[in-house]
């Protein structure tokens, strides 16, 4: 069964519960000699960056939208650097198929797709001008927000974005818009709202404060945790919620890594050291052999459209903070027995 869903001027197709997670491929048009429906530079990795490509040269190259011409005293035309370096003219005022109201609203959604969405990729939307064409877009976004244009844009939840469209005869073109991103498209999106997740500054101290002895309990406290919570900005329309899970605590020695306190009111691990760290490289202030014990946050990440949890299959469901550590000094007290 296929679901249908209207996404501003454009009308997005995709099978019910039938999302690929992470299937991104690199936003450029087909070059010469190419294999039709193939795009250079896919990429195959779920946390790798998707890029437009190795060389300028193929986005300058590729095809304009039918019936697309640069007018650049008009005010729908603005120049997008959309590689570094590299300057396009771009319509911000219409997405592909920008058509008018026919007056038709309130008669219900289409009842099925108006092209074959079965030609990979070109597998998310129908161009609504040209029914027929089936098209892709970028999400995340290649290009950097702070090089989006200015205007143009109908609501926040948009992104500014690479589209490219395949009709049933000829060539893929492609251009750059506006998109209001779909739940169902978003799986790439997720993980651009995954990164804007922050998770704070803390440190790392033990007790007996200054040098602990083996056979002695040393209690850690971390120290910067704050109410647990981390909510990132949005990303098209996608917001992150991080909520702390535990502390992993390295202690340094060689054993395994422990995991300690569900609470973030209750932030301290308790560990038994068995050696000493004299032959240890690492030295505290005071320049006395000590283990490098580190610890990171490990949060539980949730996704958010329009207030509403959503979940996919095989997108980060933790965030784990960077490591940060503390030198822990370890002694031996030795008994005089007369």
């Amino acid at each position: 069964m296929l679901r249908f869903a209207r996404i501003g001027r454009l009308v997005a197709a995709t099978a019910t519960g039938a999302v690929t997670a992470l299937a991104a491929s690199s936003a450029v048009a087909v070059a010469d000699g190419q294999e039709p429906g193939k795009t250079p530079g896919q990429f195959n990795s779920p946390t790798a960056t998707p890029t437009l490509s190795s060389t300028p040269e193929a986005v300058l190259d590729a095809t304009p939208p039918p019936g697309s011409e640069v007018d650049a005293a008009s005010d729908c035309w603005t120049l997008v650097e959309v590689l570094p370096g590299v300057h396009q003219y771009v319509n911000i005022c219409e997405s592909p198929g920008d058509d008018d109201d026919d007056g038709d609203e309130g008669e219900g959604e289409p009842e099925g797709p108006t092209c074959d969405l079965s030609n990979k990729p070109y597998t998310e939307f129908c161009h609504d001008e040209h029914e027929l064409d089936a098209c892709r877009a970028e999400f995340p976004s290649p290009i950097p927000e702070d090089r989006w244009p200015e205007k143009g844009q109908d609501s926040e939840k948009e992104i500014f974005t690479y589209y490219e469209c395949k009709p049933p005869e000829g060539e893929p073109y492609g251009g750059y818009s506006w998109f209001e991103p779909y739940k169902d498209s978003l799986p790439d999106q997720i993980w651009s709202a995954w990164g804007r997740l922050q998770t704070p500054a803390f440190t790392l101290s033990f007790e007996p404060a200054g040098m602990t002895y083996v056979g002695a309990d040393t209690t850690f406290a971390v120290d910067g945790i704050g109410d647990g919570e981390l909510v990132g900005s949005e990303a098209g329309g996608l917001r992150a919620r991080g909520t702390f899970s535990h502390v992993e605590l390295d202690p340094g020695d060689g054993g395994a890594t422990v995991e300690c306190d569900d609470d973030a009111d209750t932030d301290d691990c308790t560990y038994v050291y068995l050696a000493t760290s004299t032959d240890e490289i690492a030295t505290d202030l005071e320049g006395r052999a000590a283990y490098n014990a580190q610890a990171r946050l490990v949060y539980d990440v949730t996704y958010y459209m329009d207030g509403e949890q959503i979940s996919m299959p095989g997108v980060p469901d933790t965030l784990e903070s960077p490591w940060n550590g503390v030198p822990v000094p370890v002694g031996e007290i030795q008994v005089l027995v007369q």
